[in-house]
């Protein structure tokens, strides 16, 4: 009897075989991550725990028990920094898209400060939106919340749905 067997040394995918995909291939707790470009700090990510799914279909990265990302602008000097917090997230690896779940706040560099239950961040364009309710505190005293919005992370571009606004004039000096 003869048999002839035969394997292809594709490691990447003989190691994918292995891992069940609804499985973590990595797990870090206490996570502090920083990413410089050409020396200089251009974002740190931390969290408690993160679970690494880039074995799945769609890869992703789940922080289930929240993040915190301070994004540095190095361009300004001194560099300014906004800073994003949230119960929950996942980054998916393909389209740099990150999900915030539960208690999503950002604090831009300038003190616009945004308020929900959950947001999209497209880090590629720089942009956020939520199809839910939101509420934001601008830094001069205006506020702005709706139902849904799509805007430049600055929040200084935005589209708002069902908006209830309250702005700050400023008085005019006789």
């Amino acid at each position: 009897m003869i048999c002839f067997l035969a394997c292809t040394d594709n490691l990447e995918e003989i190691a994918k075989m292995n891992t069940v995909s609804n499985e973590p291939t990595n797990e870090v707790e206490n996570l502090l991550l920083k990413h410089t470009d050409s020396g200089m700090l251009k974002i740190t990510l931390s969290g408690k725990l993160m679970l690494d799914y880039s074995n799945d279909e769609f890869p992703y990265t789940e922080f289930p028990e929240g993040l915190q990302v301070e994004v540095y602008d190095t361009k300004k000097s001194p560099a300014e920094k906004t800073t994003i917090t949230s119960d929950y997230g996942v980054i998916y690896n393909d389209t740099d898209l990150v999900d915030l779940i539960g208690n999503v706040t950002i604090v831009t560099s300038d003190g616009n400060t945004f308020y929900g239950d959950q947001l999209y961040w497209d880090q590629k364009s720089k942009w956020i939106f939520t199809n839910e309710p939101f509420n934001t505190d601008l830094k001069n005293s205006s506020k702005t919340s709706g139902d849904i919005i799509d805007s430049n992370e600055k929040l200084t571009q935005a589209l708002v749905r069902n908006a209830r606004d309250q702005y700050y004039v400023k008085p005019i000096n006789e």
